[in-house]
C-alpha cells in the first residue's frame, strides 16, 4: 500500500509495511527473508506509532528514543534507488543488520553508506556465506558467520554513537584514522622541511661562492694596477 505522506517523507519505496499485505504469501519467499523480516513489520508499526507520539514534543524514556532511533534507521535501510534491484542474499543482510542493531550506533545519515560499503566488504570476505543464502539456507553458523562478517566491518567502518546512543568525537576507529592521518601530515612536513633545509644549503653554498668570486676579482684587478 503506497502513501503520498510516505513518499514526500523520502521514504523510496513509498510502502506501508503495517496495514500493506501480499497477494503471493511467505512461499514465495526463501527461508532466510522469512527469519530476518519476521519482526520487521512489529518494528515498524511501533515506530510510526511513537513518531506520531513524539511530535507533541513530551518528555520520552530510553526505550522508546532507542525504538525510534531504531525505527529511523530500519526506513533508511528500507530505501531503494530506482532501477536499482538487489539481490536477495543483499537484502537479508540488509534486513539482518537493521533488525539486529548493527546500524543503531551509527548516524541515521550514514546508513546507506554504511550499507552499501558492508555488501562490498561481504561480496569479498563471505561470499560463501552469501551463496548459501542465496540458495536458501539458514542455519545457525550461517547466521553466525553472517553476524561475524558484519560486526568485523562495522568496526572498521567505525561507530558514530556510544552504546547510549551519544555522539562520540570521531567515532569508534576514528582514533586510529587520526592518527594514520597525522602520521601522513607528519611525514608530509618531514620532507618539506628536507627540501627546504636542503634549498638553504644550496643558497648558502651559492652566497660562499659568490665571495669567493668578489675576492678573485679584487686580487686580479690589484694584480693589474701594479
Amino acid at each position: 500500500f503506497l502513501e503520498p505522506s510516505l513518499f514526500n517523507s523520502g521514504v523510496r519505496p513509498a510502502i506501508n509495511v503495517g496495514i500493506s499485505v501480499s497477494r503471493v504469501g511467505g512461499n514465495a519467499q526463501i527461508t532466510p527473508m522469512k527469519k530476518v523480516a519476521g519482526k520487521l513489520k512489529i518494528e515498524l508499526s511501533q515506530y510510526r506509532d511513537l513518531e506520531a507520539f513524539a511530535q507533541f514534543g513530551s518528555d520520552l524514556d530510553a526505550d522508546t528514543q532507542k525504538t525510534l532511533a531504531r525505527g529511523e534507521r530500519l526506513v533508511k535501510a528500507l530505501n531503494q534507488g530506482e532501477r536499482q534491484p538487489m539481490a536477495v542474499a543483499d537484502q537479508v543482510a540488509t534486513l539482518y543488520a537493521a533488525t539486529n542493531g548493527h546500524l543503531d550506533r551509527v548516524d541515521a545519515d550514514r546508513v546507506a553508506e554504511f550499507l552499501t560499503e558492508m555488501t562490498d566488504r561481504l561480496h569479498s570476505s563471505a561470499s560463501e556465506t552469501l551463496d548459501s543464502i542465496s540458495e536458501g539456507e539458514w542455519s545457525d553458523d550461517v547466521q553466525s558467520k553472517l553476524n561475524d562478517a558484519i560486526e568485523e566491518f562495522a568496526k572498521d567502518f567505525g561507530y558514530d554513537l556510544d552504546e547510549e546512543g551519544q555522539p562520540t568525537d570521531e567515532g569508534d576507529g576514528g582514533e586510529a584514522k587520526g592518527k594514520a592521518k597525522g602520521k601522513g601530515s607528519d611525514d608530509a612536513e618531514s620532507r618539506n622541511g628536507s627540501k627546504s633545509d636542503d634549498s638553504d644549503s644550496s643558497d648558502d653554498g651559492g652566497d660562499d661562492d659568490g665571495k669567493d668570486s668578489e675576492k678573485a676579482g679584487a686580487v686580479a684587478a690589484g694584480s693589474r694596477d701594479e
